[in-house]
């Protein structure tokens, strides 16, 4: 007989219940006294993330039978929780000095930043494509109203419509192709779908069960932007407000790949060469694509878009490896490529000044203005080009060290040619840094929760480049 949840049972969810319960809260605050919401949403919300954060760090995991078909509590859920929360506290900072800027309410805002981490905790920690839909959704439908959250922007509105139609679009093929595995094998529940696929003797339920992987591939696709599901990246990231576009580069590509791992690195580990093949050349055209594309931008916010692109590339070679150290490779990338992209949206954040973003024109003459602020941004960009002896350098060896191994060698020469590309063009934006204004410029202004941001993210990225092992050795 099965007995209701415990105290340990709910402790074991507190992270989700946390976030749930504050985001709530906030929405009622905002509701109700929105002057009180303006004063107190972000410290309030930061408050909230940091419980989560500490509960996932000390909570038990549960074996209540209530809870384990539906969430997981294993390694993998524990460490993209704390990357997620991580993530949202760097985009409240950054959102903090955004609004200080630019005026827009607070709580309601909070409330949807909450709601997406919510929907990339359930992600994490889902035993069942159920669940893994609903934290996809409901991680969506925030970032649907985020995106066009500056009401008076056009380009926001173009941003959010854009979003929201391809979305929906991708949310179709991936709940179609649930549907189709569930038809094939008769569960979806994670742990059940390597035993049932094995079992399946027809070949008609061996087809149906892989038309579906195919269709829940290209929706995890489209949420990580890999080439040619990425269309919609660039202007959704252009139009959106900078802590949108920041939280998006990081946290919606961390849960993407959260999901991949999920059902491909757990619940599916090498069920079938031809999956493995077709990953293998999703990365081409992603590495590729982005890589040529990226020295052509000069607003920021749309570089980083194909910059995240060309790292999705990267981070797709583990997923097609599928090798026992694949996960770890991933994750690492993940962490360096999180604290880079966050660390450079810090200084963004600083020189954000109209609709448009920061635009490449007003680097020139940064070192002179703001020394710091420019040996910041420099760090992140050589770390994001991979440039030894940063992190990112250690992040990429290890990525293409998995793909040599498991015997993608065209990967492998690919991702050198492309990270020798990439360093061209991250090495343009810090001599543009270092070279003498066109004319006399303001001085930056001064966001200091965005500076906590980027020393943190500068810290961090001394750290694992010198020391990478405790890291490696906390990933599973």
């Amino acid at each position: 007989m099965i007995s209701g949840l415990s105290l340990m049972d709910y402790v074991s969810i507190a992270p989700l219940l946390i976030v749930l319960s504050g985001a709530l809260i906030l929405l009622l605050i905002e509701s109700f006294a929105e002057e009180t919401a303006k004063l107190y949403a972000f410290p309030l919300t930061l408050i909230i993330l940091g419980a989560a954060f500490h509960c996932a760090i000390i909570s038990p995991a549960s074996t209540n039978p209530l809870l384990t078909p539906w969430i997981k509590f294993d390694t993998l859920a524990r460490t993209f929780n704390l990357i997620f929360l991580g993530v949202g506290f760097a985009s409240i900072l950054l959102s903090a000095s955004f609004f200080g800027r630019f005026g827009a309410t607070h709580g309601e805002f909070c409330f949807l930043i909450l709601s997406a981490i919510f929907g990339l905790i359930l992600i994490a920690s889902s035993a069942d494509f159920l669940i893994l839909f609903l934290g996809l959704e409901t991680l969506s439908i925030s970032l649907y109203i985020l995106c066009g959250y500056m009401k008076r922007w056009n380009n926001s509105h173009e941003s959010a419509l854009k979003y929201f139609l391809m979305g929906a679009l991708a949310a179709a093929f991936l709940l179609y192709g649930i549907a189709l595995i569930y038809g094939a094998v008769g569960t979806t529940r994670f742990d059940a779908l390597l035993p049932a696929y094995q079992a399946l003797s027809s070949l008609s339920d061996r087809t149906l069960f892989l038309s579906g992987v195919a269709l829940v591939t290209l929706g995890l696709a489209f949420k990580a932007a890999i080439v040619p599901f990425h269309v919609w990246a660039p202007d959704v990231y252009d139009g959106a407000p900078t802590p949108v576009t920041a939280f998006m580069a990081v946290g919606t590509k961390a849960g993407a790949f959260a999901a991949f791992a999920r059902v491909f690195l757990y619940a599916l580990p090498g069920f079938d060469d031809i999956w493995s093949e077709g990953i293998a050349l999703l990365a081409y055209p992603t590495l590729l694509y982005a890589n040529f594309v990226a020295m052509r931008q000069t607003q920021l916010r749309r570089f980083f878009a194909y910059s995240g692109i060309s790292h999705a590339g990267f981070m797709l070679i583990p997923i097609a490896a599928g090798t026992p150290d694949a996960l770890q490779a991933l994750t690492f990338y993940l962490v360096v490529y999180a604290l880079a992209t966050l660390g450079a949206f810090a200084v963004l954040a600083f020189l954000d000044e109209r609709m448009e973003g920061v635009m490449l024109n007003d680097l020139y003459g940064l070192f002179k203005r703001s020394p710091i602020l420019a040996g910041v941004l420099s760090l992140c960009l050589l770390t994001l080009a991979g440039i030894p002896p940063t992190a990112g350098f250690f992040a990429k060896f290890y990525v293409l060290k998995i793909a040599f191994e498991a015997g993608y060698y065209g990967l492998v020469i690919v991702g050198l040619l492309m990270t020798i590309l990439a360093a061209y063009y991250y090495l343009r934006i810090v001599a543009v840094m270092f070279s003498e204004a066109p004319e006399e410029a303001a001085p930056p202004y001064r966001a200091w929760p965005a500076a906590v941001v980027g020393l943190t993210s500068i810290a961090g990225i001394i750290f694992l480049s010198v020391y990478p092992t405790p890291l490696l050795n906390l990933l599973f």
